[in-house]
């Protein structure tokens, strides 16, 4: 009797043991959406750099195109100053786009453009520089453009995918009835502000590599 008391209670304290609750493991469904749009955007940008170069060789104006080749003198031949107020005017309106759809309702829809934009930009102007100055526009945009749009597109692909959960938080919260966690807008502002910094210094090294050596490549 004792022996057949003792199995069952050796088989009840396994029963228990198995009966635990497994620990989840499984990414959040939020969490999963935003790692999937980042994915989508990346794909995206990257495809909109042959989007721009086809935009420059097939509908591209004669206006247009003389912008962006007086933009491209006026970064050659600035000084380190003025170099650095025209890359850090056009960082600052990509990241207050991108901040402002991020706090807003369903500014999740569009933000995504944010990054695509600026890659496209940067496939027209690769195009251009290549069909105006030839060899020496393809060894400037390898130099200065590449890296530059290159580091600063994968940091606004950073703060958009912010943004978006940001956004998508809020939407989420309005639709559903719901208060948003606590903190969640302050957490958001320092991460944009820390993005912001790393954007604005990389801005920094790019103006001072193009008023140092951008006028050693000849562009005629």
């Amino acid at each position: 009797m004792n022996k057949v008391i003792s199995l069952k209670k050796f088989r009840f304290g396994r029963r228990k043991i198995s009966s635990r609750p497994k620990r989840n493991v499984d990414v959040k469904p939020q969490d999963r959406s935003i790692n999937i749009f980042k994915i989508i955007v990346s794909i995206a940008s990257v495809f909109s750099v042959l989007l721009g170069s086809l935009f420059y060789s097939k509908m591209s104006s004669d206006e247009l195109k003389q912008y962006f080749i007086n933009l491209i003198s006026q970064l050659q031949g600035e000084s380190f100053a003025n170099t650095f107020r025209t890359l850090c005017s056009i960082e600052i309106i990509f990241i207050a786009i991108c901040f402002i759809l991020g706090t807003n309702l369903f500014g999740n829809i569009f933000i995504s453009l944010v990054p695509v934009a600026k890659t496209f930009f940067a496939g027209y102007i690769g195009a251009l520089m290549y069909n105006k100055y030839e060899l020496n526009g393809v060894l400037f945009s390898l130099i200065f453009f590449v890296p530059y749009f290159s580091v600063t597109a994968s940091i606004l692909i950073a703060m958009t995918n912010e943004g978006y959960g940001m956004s998508k938080s809020m939407t989420n919260c309005i639709i559903q009835r719901k208060t948003t966690k606590e903190g969640i807008l302050q957490l958001f502002l320092i991460k944009i502000i820390l993005i912001t910094v790393f954007d604005l210094l990389f801005a920094v090294l790019n103006a001072l590599l193009l008023s140092s050596f951008g006028a050693k490549i000849s562009l005629q």
